[in-house]
């Protein structure tokens, strides 16, 4: 396999919605750089993702002096990207040309979870730009939501974002009264509704997750409006922590993650709430302890 003269060195990708990270260690498990790049979804853009990748590997790398090819060590990587749902897409990715000895593709979800639990079994659900749920229970892989936007990812900033959209068109039409939230969104345009409306119809998951800290805000200072929306995100991902439940012969420890995270936790029902722990790893390091358990 490897050639035992030169030193192993462990690459970890977290790839996702919004940004990828890669961590890289030695083969005694000593942290040697991180780097973090542009976006990673293989459903959307296979080019795009390994264009991410080298640039946060380079960026890992250049601190350590390390030149990635095959005279410099033995290269392993694991990547968790998002969009691996389509089996298309993983095939492209894998199929292009990379500096890897070996090359694990996972979804992002599922190296969270690794991250999470320190590579034992557990549950996470991920509320960020997107929302997704996985669990490891004696090698038994499970998986809710995380279907794309708008098809699905209730409860993620997308979704908060959409719905503060969709508020401001019904105020708009008469359907609904006004609230400082719609009066937020407008704000984020300039009140300009043209430039509102051209917008609306041109976002993406990422761009109508950026309303979600204006949704976040309003609610911290208590709208109605903004706080009914949170907590119909909360009851959403109380819903996926009981699809993970039934999963198994006895509900296991979860990890939430993500930057809504923080805000939806308070709002969740106890059933879920009661099996919440605080994450040991990142995705990154989970990619990598992935990784040590192929390798």
């Amino acid at each position: 396999m490897e050639n035992a003269k030169l030193p192993n060195f462990f690459i970890g990708v977290d790839g996702g919605a919004t940004k990828t990270i890669v961590r890289v260690e030695d083969e005694n498990g000593n942290l040697l750089g991180e780097g973090k790049s542009g976006t990673s979804n293989i459903r959307l853009s296979v080019e795009n993702t390994w264009t991410s990748i080298h640039t946060a590997l380079e960026q890992a790398l250049l601190p350590t002096g390390i030149i990635l090819n095959a005279r410099a060590g033995n290269f392993f990587c694991c990547a968790g990207l998002a969009g691996t749902q389509v089996p298309s897409a993983c095939e492209e990715f894998l199929a292009q040309p990379h500096p890897f000895r070996k090359l694990v593709l996972e979804s992002d979800g599922y190296i969270s979870c690794v991250g999470a639990h320190g590579g034992k079994d557990g549950a996470v659900i991920a509320i960020g730009t997107g929302v997704v749920a996985y669990q490891i229970d004696a090698g038994k892989v499970s998986r809710v939501s995380g279907w794309g936007f708008p098809q699905g990812d209730e409860g993620s900033g997308a979704w908060l974002g959409l719905e503060a959209v969709r508020a401001t068109l019904h105020w708009q039409d008469g359907r609904r009264d006004n609230s400082p939230l719609i009066e937020a969104v407008l704000a984020h345009f300039q009140n300009d509704w043209t430039q509102f409306i051209i917008w609306v119809n041109q976002a993406k998951s990422t761009q109508f997750a950026e309303l979600a800290p204006i949704v976040v805000k309003q609610a911290i200072a208590e709208t109605p409006l903004a706080v009914e929306l949170l907590q119909q995100a909360a009851r959403d991902i109380d819903r996926i922590g009981e699809a993970l439940a039934a999963k198994t012969s006895q509900p296991l420890p979860c990890a939430l993650l993500g930057g809504l995270a923080p805000f939806i936790e308070p709002r969740l029902g106890e059933n879920l709430r009661s099996r919440l722990v605080p994450p040991q790893y990142n995705a990154a390091k989970g990619a990598v302890l992935r990784l040590r358990q192929l390798v």
